[in-house]
């Protein structure tokens, strides 16, 4: 009797144990998957803000305006247009480049 008790205390150790560590597996793939979902709604969520956004001033009569205007270069009455050219570069000094130090030293050492 007392080792009956001993083999079912045994095996429903071994039940519970793996029982165990099966939901401790399904738990970190549930939380893996839920990170990764989350992350992915957090994404999609700041692409729709930045999309209404958008869309909003697109919308907005200004701003339709100011891009026909700029796209074909028009005007409005008494309206001055000013061109600035691009700057120039600046013309640099070329200066010498050094000797190597090996002559250099031989100019020091021989007097050349």
């Amino acid at each position: 009797m007392q080792t009956v008790r001993k083999t079912m205390l045994v095996l429903l150790s071994i039940f519970l144990f793996f029982s165990l560590t099966k939901t401790i597996f399904d738990y970190r793939n549930t939380v893996t998957f839920y990170q990764g979902f989350k992350n992915e709604y957090e994404k999609v969520h700041h692409d729709h803000i930045a999309l209404q956004t958008q869309i909003l001033r697109e919308s907005d009569e200004n701003e339709i305006e100011k891009t026909i205007r700029n796209k074909l270069n028009l005007l409005k009455p008494n309206e001055i247009a000013i061109i600035v050219p691009f700057p120039s570069p600046t013309p640099t000094r070329l200066s010498p480049t050094p000797a190597p130090p090996y002559k250099q030293w031989q100019g020091v050492l021989l007097g050349d």
